[in-house]
């Protein structure tokens, strides 16, 4: 039986995919367009693979790897696409300090209880 640990790099695999299909979608240019779908759907087979069997390192490395090759194909392609992620990427960063910083506060707060 697999735990719910055993999903969570499958769940960021998807959310990492859901990044790079909704960066696509700001590309112009039908070759451009094409080949960012073409990325894409490589990374959306390999992410699919993953839940077939997510223990194994080497499916998930190899989404990890498909994933990262549609990012820097849409990058590539479009120059504002990649500067709207790098902005989305530091956002995302932020809150997760964010929510570090407001859990401890929490802990703190119930340690002086």
């Amino acid at each position: 039986m697999l735990s719910p640990s055993d999903w969570a790099e499958v769940d960021v695999l998807i959310r990492d995919l859901g990044a790079a299909v909704a960066a696509a979608t700001y590309v112009r240019g039908s070759i451009s367009k094409a080949t960012a779908d073409q990325a894409i759907r490589e990374a959306s087979e390999a992410v699919n693979r993953t839940i077939s069997d997510p223990g194994s390192r080497q499916l998930l490395g190899a989404a990890r790897d498909a994933i990262q090759t549609a990012q820097d194909v849409i990058m590539a392609l479009d120059e504002d696409v990649a500067r709207s992620h790098c902005l989305t990427q530091r956002s995302l960063d932020l809150r997760g300090r964010a929510l570090d910083l407001v859990e401890q506060a929490r802990k703190a707060g119930r340690e002086h209880r």
